[in-house]
């Protein structure tokens, strides 16, 4: 991610932050590489499975989603799929998550440094999301992590496994739809 230092960035900008594909980490505006086919594809896949098994029980969201992390410093994580359920948000979120979500799936690129990915579980764990699950099409390797637990649980793309609330998915499969 390469850094750009024009503004510092403050909780007081959140509902007038500038378009464009960045996280904001400590004040500081990270760009974010676009990204390709593939991981749109993997996007639409978990947003039509979710918003499918979920119906009317809550809201899905995919395209980097504003999560609010920390207000000072301030920090705030680009998502690229989000599940709320109606339980924690009786209304439809708009503008920023400043709700931790039931769930966030992130498709890992090719761009994507390890500690980056690190950093963003570390931080979505952090104020209590309840499942983080990456997805990484160059290995088919999905990473579970969940709230309350210190280790992560690893599947193949050809094992499956609970993505949330008795929502079994084998990733081979979901891509073959």
């Amino acid at each position: 991610m390469k850094t750009v230092v024009d503004k510092h960035f403050t909780y007081d900008d959140i509902n007038r932050l500038p378009e464009g594909n960045y996280e904001i980490i400590d004040g500081e505006r990270r760009d974010m590489t676009p990204t390709g086919f593939e991981h749109g594809h993997f996007e639409g896949k978990f947003f039509e499975l979710l918003t499918r098994h979920f119906k009317d029980k809550g809201y899905v969201a995919v395209g980097e989603i504003g999560v609010m992390i920390n207000k000072n410093p301030f920090r705030l994580r680009a998502a690229d799929v989000v599940y709320m359920s109606k339980e924690k948000s009786p209304q439809r979120p708009k503008g920023m998550l400043e709700i931790a979500p039931d769930l966030i799936i992130e498709i890992i690129s090719e761009s994507n440094a390890a500690w980056e990915i690190m950093d963003k579980v570390k931080d979505y764990l952090s104020i209590g999301v309840g499942r983080i699950v990456l997805v990484d099409p160059l290995t088919q390797i999905v990473s579970l992590y969940q709230k309350g637990k210190k280790e992560a649980i690893l599947y193949s793309f050809d094992e499956e496994f609970i993505l949330i609330e008795n929502l079994t998915v084998k990733i081979k499969e979901l891509l073959s739809t």
